[in-house]
């Protein structure tokens, strides 16, 4: 319901300054980006139809605008990148204690040149596997 009420108060306020915009223009021309901006984004998040008539502005410029905002997102750094297969037990996920004996987690990472890593952690380790595998995927050859 909250998340409702501050998409309506965004579309109002982008109402008014599309309003703004449209009087206080001395020539017709494009609309500045960053209103295209923030329409764009308000129709990813309720659609580009309810969007467009709102603000009466274009339904296809609209649709356009909100397809390239998604297509342009910058992809996460290449360390930042983890691919590969992770695989967990049930018991892991559902943070089930370790049986008796149990030596806990394995960790293996293989990077494309060959190289792997492998971490065996003990039932109960708090050690940071995520900034460990960033840390082994940037390293340098």
């Amino acid at each position: 319901m909250a998340t409702e009420a501050r998409f309506a108060e965004r579309l109002q306020q982008l109402r008014v300054g599309i309003e703004r915009w449209r009087l206080t223009r001395r020539q017709h021309g494009p609309m500045p980006d960053a209103l295209w901006d923030e329409a764009a984004s308000l129709a990813r998040s309720l659609g580009v139809c309810p969007v467009s008539r709102a603000l009466g502005i274009g339904y296809s410029s609209l649709q356009q605008r909100a397809r390239q905002a998604i297509q342009v997102r910058p992809a996460a750094p290449a360390a930042a990148r983890i691919s590969g297969f992770v695989e967990l037990s049930g018991a892991q996920l559902l943070g089930a204690p370790a049986a008796p004996g149990a030596s806990g987690a394995v960790v293996e990472v293989a990077a494309g040149d060959g190289a792997r890593l492998t971490v065996r952690l003990p039932a109960g380790s708090t050690l940071d596997v995520a900034a460990l595998v960033v840390a082994f995927q940037g390293r340098r050859p």
